[in-house]
């Protein structure tokens, strides 16, 4: 026989069931509404611009595929930073992880095969302070809160250097700049970051610094007094943390 004690500890276990339900529920939605609402990454492809379809790779060991899927079989991996030609593309994007792309058919030397579109960078830098180090920057889907990711990540001889991954509402890759030589007079590179929701000015730009082989995000540029500047234009480069 059920006792009233047994009988209420019952219905607060089922109310707590359906609570934790309701609740997987509606971080569900909340990230399906969040992907569906991703603007696509898309690159151009051969027959429109033989310059810009050729790209590099933001991952390593990319997996080079017979047709557009990730069911499809693996014909080898490609290295991070592995210069390809976007030959033409699917005709319906995915989303992996967040991020939104289509599938790119590519040619890397004699080989050709399928990629998605979100191993690729979406902008590639090489380094003022040295040619053999290039920077590739892409996004990189979101954190468990909502908040959309992006990366930049250094590469030398087919081998990631180092990697970084920061929050932003959004930014538009074509506003992304690296110092020049004549603006940069150590050995440190760093990038520009612009909002692609705020206007392009000193407020509302952040750097990403490389610097000993290790990149760091700064949200300002800041003369200082006290430490070895890294940059030496209308100001320094200020990097929280970092032992100069």
């Amino acid at each position: 026989m059920k006792t009233l004690k047994n009988t209420q500890e019952h219905k607060t276990s089922t109310i707590n069931r359906i609570f934790q339900t309701l609740l997987i529920t509606a971080v569900l939605l909340i990230a399906s509404d969040v992907f569906s609402q991703t603007k696509e990454v898309e690159f151009e492809v051969y027959t429109t611009s033989a310059t810009k379809a050729s790209k590099y790779l933001l991952a390593d060991d990319v997996a080079l595929r017979d047709c557009p899927s990730v069911q499809c079989e693996q014909l080898t991996t490609i290295n991070i930073g592995t210069n390809v030609r976007l030959l033409a593309k699917s005709s319906i994007p995915h989303t992996i992880n967040g991020v939104k792309s289509r599938w790119y058919k590519v040619k890397m030397g004699p080989q050709v095969g399928w990629i998605w579109g979100g191993m690729i960078s979406q902008k590639t830098m090489v380094s003022t302070t040295n040619p053999e180090v290039k920077f590739v920057f892409g996004e990189a889907g979101f954190d468990y809160k909502g908040n959309r990711l992006f990366q930049v990540r250094a590469i030398k001889n087919g081998a990631q250097v180092d990697k970084i991954v920061f929050q932003s509402k959004g930014i538009d890759h074509s506003e992304i700049s690296l110092l020049n030589e004549k603006e940069t007079k150590s050995s440190t590179d760093i990038i520009a970051l612009n909002d692609a929701e705020k206007s392009p000015s000193a407020e509302t730009k952040s750097y990403i610094v490389f610097k000993n082989n290790k990149l760091q995000k700064t949200n300002a540029l800041a003369e200082t007094s006290n430490t070895k500047p890294l940059y030496t234009g209308l100001s320094y480069v200020s990097c929280e943390g970092e032992d100069n």
